[in-house]
């Protein structure tokens, strides 16, 4: 009887490690990935200048120019973000933030530069346009699933 039960108890503590060990590694994981993706505004700053200088073969005086205006317009942002304005306000206040980043650039490309990042801005424009037309695609065929 003893025996019955102390097997009772190491197959409970089994069950219950096998399934908490998977939970802890899985949260930790978790935790570590989104710690890294949260990178500061000299990161972004850094990462969208290097992005521009493939794209556009700046020079090194335009990629210094480049990055303090994206350094710039990142920490503005970043205070956004932590302020306490509503979300409207918010969506307003990052659009404006971005057109101006779109014209302190343009005062610093040529004009072939200036061409080329139009066309890819189009182009990104375009794709993300389809992606939102897909995501909807999909909400509405759930519904769809849901409802039947």
């Amino acid at each position: 009887m003893k025996m019955a039960l102390y097997l009772v108890k190491v197959a409970n503590k089994n069950i219950i490690m096998n399934k908490i060990i998977p939970l802890i590694i899985v949260t930790l994981l978790s935790t570590f990935s989104f710690a890294q993706t949260e990178k500061t505004a000299s990161e972004r700053a850094k990462n969208q200048t290097k992005k521009m200088t493939e794209e556009l073969k700046l020079s090194n005086e335009q990629q210094s120019r480049i990055y303090e205006i994206n350094l710039g317009i990142n920490q503005k942002i970043d205070g956004l973000k932590s302020s306490g304005l509503s979300e409207e306000e918010k969506k307003k206040a990052l659009n404006h933030n971005n057109q101006a980043r779109k014209e302190m650039i343009k005062g610093v490309l040529t004009a072939e530069q200036n061409e080329v990042l139009e066309k890819k801005l189009a182009s990104r424009k375009v794709k993300r346009q389809q992606m939102r037309k897909e995501v909807r695609k999909e909400i509405k065929e759930e519904k769809k699933k849901k409802s039947e």
